[in-house]
């Protein structure tokens, strides 16, 4: 009865924390141009909330609590994003991702003589925080900022302002001339390498929701090691507390092996 209750609380913690990550990304979706800007409280809400899950594997190694987790971070993820075939597809995509994770950290439990949170917890990390990728990525798919890329053949305007304000750290104390002078100079450049940018890459803006979900995947992937191990940092932590509260304990226990006689 206990365990049941340990793992209820678990499964609201998870709850809790999926429901902020989501709500954070959500907003930043809104406004995919200032979004690109990194989020301090979605990322600590993902990397606590990967740690959870993860460490939740090391306790419940149950195909049952990978599904249940799954399940949760998938509704509260289409409770922001909305009911598609392509974010159900991405939840499905996920599920399977925690599946392998769980195999992994249940064979480094069983297979030791002694527990290694450490490894057991960095085993499965790397296809959690994927599995999290791809849902984010189906996610850019389908979001405005491909879709109004894909419709005005055009990149945000707000690229525009993004290489004057480059231009002007770079060429700005070069440039001759009043500050008015300067500053028309200055847009002229963003503007002729706007256009440019635009006539360069016009023939593919049709292809420009898997072209923009596919490069974030890309670059989130880049950056999984910088999430797995800090998540395994905040994991081990948090397996350390659960030991000296004596939520979990570490017993020895006398174990049978088979030896082959010739």
């Amino acid at each position: 009865m206990i365990k049941n209750y340990k793992l209820i609380i678990w499964h609201v913690i998870v709850a809790v924390l999926a429901l902020v990550m989501w709500s954070f990304g959500d907003s930043v979706s809104l406004n995919p141009i200032t979004g690109l800007n990194f989020n301090v409280s979605a990322g600590l809400a993902f990397i606590f909330l990967v740690s959870v899950i993860a460490l939740g594997y090391v306790l419940f190694p149950t195909i049952r609590w990978a599904t249940s987790i799954s399940a949760i971070v998938g509704l509260s993820f289409l409770l922001f994003f909305g009911l598609t075939g392509l974010n159900l597809l991405a939840i499905l995509g996920f599920w399977l991702f925690n599946l392998y994770a769980l195999r992994n950290i249940r064979n480094q439990m069983l297979d030791r003589f002694k527990i290694n949170p450490r490894i057991a917890l960095m085993s499965g990390l790397y296809a959690i925080i994927v599995g999290f990728f791809l849902i984010i990525s189906f996610a850019a798919y389908q979001s405005q900022l491909a879709k109004d890329i894909e419709k005005t053949e055009r990149i945000p305007s707000q690229v525009q302002v993004f290489i004057q304000q480059i231009s002007s750290q770079m060429f700005g104390s070069e440039i001759d001339g009043t500050p008015k002078e300067k500053q028309d100079i200055l847009t002229q450049i963003a503007s002729d390498a706007y256009s440019g940018i635009n006539n360069l890459f016009k023939p593919y803006f049709r292809y420009a929701p898997p072209i923009l979900s596919f490069a974030l995947f890309l670059t989130l992937l880049g950056l999984s090691w910088i999430f797995a191990f800090v998540a395994m940092g905040i994991g081990l932590f948090l397996f350390w507390i659960l030991k000296k509260t004596r939520v979990i304990r570490v017993e020895e226990i006398d174990t049978k092996a088979e030896v082959l006689v010739v």
